[in-house]
């Protein structure tokens, strides 16, 4: 096995997840090679140092100050309206060219039309069925 065949697998060596015939050669070529021997002892150090970490947890108020900041709100309900006016526009003046295009046979610009459409509708259906449902969310103050 060369050097470079162990650095793909060296992640899966050290987790445990390579086959009995990959463990051994990995284990054949560790035996003879210093720099990949030291490139294991590396990962290994750094996984156990990652293991090590504890992240504290922000409290239930820290939550809730995160959720109801007025600008995160803002910026982020501004963001989706931007995405969908831009993304309706850009579709239906793509529809508009398409459909305006003398080349094309009418069969296959009722297709695409249908395509569209269809995706179209499905948005509308899931998007109001979730501003309906946000009405009743039972899990809307469910820590995350």
């Amino acid at each position: 096995m060369k050097c470079e065949e162990l650095e793909v697998r060296i992640s899966g060596y050290l987790d445990g997840e390579l086959t009995q015939q990959e463990n051994q050669k990995v284990e054949v070529h560790l035996q003879s090679c210093s720099r990949c021997r030291q490139l294991l002892e590396d990962l290994r150090t750094a996984q156990q140092a990652a293991r090590r970490l504890q992240v504290d947890e922000p409290s239930r108020e820290e939550w809730n100050a995160m959720e109801n900041q007025i600008f995160a709100q803002l910026t982020r309900g501004f963001g989706w309206v931007i995405l969908i006016v831009w993304s309706i526009v850009t579709v239906g003046y793509s529809i508009f060219q398409y459909a305006m295009s003398p080349g094309e046979p009418l069969f296959e610009k009722i297709l695409v039309f249908g395509f569209f459409l269809g995706v179209a509708l499905l948005f509308l259906s899931v998007l109001s069925e979730r501003l309906r449902d946000a009405k009743s969310d039972r899990y809307k103050g469910v820590m995350k």
